[in-house]
C-alpha cells in the first residue's frame, strides 16, 4: 500500500513499514543494579528485581489491513510464566516448535494510536524457527483487540504510519 505522505511529501510503502519495541515497559522501571542482574537480549529478557523474576519474549501482533487481505506488524513483548518462557526457549531452534502451545502472556508493549495497551491478555504462538512467535490478543473491546479481530481501515492505519514516522524524526 503505498502512499504520498502528506507531512513530507515522501512515498511511502507500509508493506515496507513496522514498529516496534526494543525491550519490555518493565526495563525502563528498573534500577541500574536491577538492570545489572538481568538480561535484555534481542529476542528473549529475563528481570531480576525487588519483585522477583520475571520473562519475557519478543513476538509479532499483526493488525488485518481492513480489505486488502494484508496485514501490518507491531513489534511487542509478552511476560510468559518461567515454565512457558524455559519451553520456548528449549526449543527454539526445533523445527517442530510450532506445536508447543499456544502460551498464556501478557501485553508488555505501549502500542502508539491506541489507549493503554500493557497487560492485555495475550496468547503467544509459536512459529517456524526464524520466525518470531505471533501474538493473539484476548477478545474484548480494548480498540487494539478490535483492530486485530475486524481489521484497521487504511485511512487511520496511514495516519497513524505518518505521525509516527515524523515524531522519530524518519
Amino acid at each position: 500500500m503505498r502512499f504520498t505522505c502528506t507531512t513530507c511529501g515522501a512515498e511511502h510503502d507500509i508493506d515496507d513499514i513496522s514498529f516496534g519495541a526494543d525491550a519490555p515497559v518493565q526495563w525502563g522501571l528498573l534500577s541500574d543494579a536491577e538492570r545489572f542482574r538481568s538480561l535484555l537480549a534481542r529476542e528473549q529478557c529475563e528481570i531480576e528485581s525487588h519483585e522477583g523474576r520475571s520473562f519475557y519474549i519478543r513476538a509479532c501482533l499483526e493488525i488485518p489491513i481492513a480489505g486488502t487481505g494484508r496485514t501490518f506488524t507491531w513489534g511487542v513483548w509478552c511476560s510468559l510464566s518461567e515454565k512457558s518462557y524455559v519451553e520456548i526457549s528449549e526449543h527454539w531452534n526445533d523445527p517442530a516448535r510450532f506445536s508447543l502451545g499456544p502460551h498464556f502472556g501478557w501485553l508488555c508493549t505501549k502500542v502508539p494510536g491506541y489507549p493503554d495497551t500493557v497487560f492485555l491478555k495475550t496468547m503467544v504462538h509459536q512459529r517456524e524457527v526464524g520466525v518470531r512467535p505471533l501474538v493473539e490478543l484476548e477478545a474484548t473491546d480494548h480498540p487494539l483487540a478490535v483492530d486485530q479481530r475486524e481489521g484497521i481501515e487504511e485511512d487511520r492505519l496511514r495516519a497513524m504510519v505518518i505521525g509516527l514516522l515524523h515524531e522519530s524524526g524518519q
